[in-house]
């Protein structure tokens, strides 16, 4: 008679569920989930890297106004010459009304006639001054808050050419029904020409180009929340 306790001492006897090697298979898969993953990075970088030239090329080209008539105009603030462009445009008939968006707290209509003289004329009649924006995100709030206080259809967008097209995705989110005209002004800190042989212009644009991207994103997984409906106070 055999003992129990001569037994060798398996697996099984001891309640201990044997090792198994791997599938065959389970290699095979993870490698391929490791290829789809890279090969996925390397098409989003490819398409990120080929959408750059584009962007760029947006970014730098000159205003095209013929024939062209807006029911008012709306101006960012941060470019040494948007707001002068602006008011030019203003005075040449290309808006009824004109909102210069994020201007500082401490900036008033005096101040703006002092740096923009053509301004003066204009100020009481056809000029409005928002002081609540405090980024893109912000102009892009308060203008339509704006243009539907006055019930504006038409708006010619004024700020840099760097600046435009991240400026024109936030005003089209907010304002889909209302005809969005882009007038970029040239920027000293971007060459609108051979601008991929100036490194400072290069760094701009990618930097630009990298919070175009990160905007995109944001406005497509969260929409404006925010109420939108027009202030009076506001608009000066």
């Amino acid at each position: 008679m055999i003992s129990p306790m001569s037994l060798p001492r398996t697996s099984a006897t001891l309640g201990v569920a044997p090792d198994h090697p791997p599938a065959a298979g389970q290699p095979r898969r993870a490698r391929w989930r490791l290829r789809s993953i890279m090969l996925l990075l390397t098409a989003s970088a490819v398409g990120l890297a080929a959408g750059f030239p584009i962007f760029a090329r947006s970014a730098t080209r000159g205003p095209d106004l013929a024939g062209l008539q807006t029911e008012a105009i709306v101006a960012m603030t941060g470019g040494s010459s948007r707001i002068s462009d602006a008011v030019g445009l203003l005075g040449t008939g290309h808006g009824r009304r004109l909102l210069i968006s994020g201007v500082n707290p401490m900036v008033g209509e005096r101040e703006i006639a002092r740096v923009v003289p053509a301004a003066a004329a204009m100020m009481r009649c056809c000029i409005d001054l928002d002081h609540r924006a405090l980024n893109t995100v912000g102009n892009a709030m308060e203008t339509a808050r704006w243009v539907r206080l006055h019930a504006f259809k038409s708006v010619l967008v004024v700020t840099s050419g760097y600046h435009m097209p991240r400026t024109m995705l936030e005003l089209q989110r907010v304002l889909p029904d209302v005809q969005l005209v882009a007038y970029p002004v040239p920027s000293g800190a971007v060459k609108t020409t051979a601008w991929w042989k100036d490194i400072p212009s290069l760094k701009i644009l990618s930097f630009e180009y990298a919070k175009y991207l990160l905007a995109a994103v944001r406005l497509r997984l969260d929409p404006p929340t925010a109420d939108l409906r027009p202030v009076r106070s506001a608009s000066r």
